[in-house]
């Protein structure tokens, strides 16, 4: 990949990203009362997964120097782990504890 084109995918990355966070979002939400069907939640695991992916490649450039491919390749695999612990847990219900037991306060 050329220097030039670079700054580019990366831009397209970043969209793609905030993209993927919003589908994400809306399985999580979906998850609370079990809406979110098992395909919909696989086709965004495998949207944020191919963004993943491009941004992995994108750090590959030999152009772009070390310290911005380290952080191209921390911010989408942190963000790939952010985005698939909210399609693949529950939202919590009010008043009740991570295994469903009411909360004494």
């Amino acid at each position: 990949m050329e220097v030039t084109t670079a700054p580019l995918w990366f831009l397209a990355g970043l969209v793609a990203l905030w993209l993927g966070f919003r589908l994400s979002h809306s399985m999580h939400e979906g998850a609370a009362d079990s809406r979110a069907p098992l395909t919909a939640r696989t086709l965004v695991t495998l949207y944020c997964a191919s963004v993943c992916a491009i941004l992995l490649t994108v750090a590959q450039s030999d152009q772009l120097p070390f310290t911005i491919r380290a952080s191209i390749v921390v911010l989408s695999l942190s963000t790939a782990l952010m985005q698939l612990l909210q399609i693949w847990t529950e939202k919590p219900v009010p008043g009740k504890d991570c295994q469903g037991r009411d909360v004494v306060e």
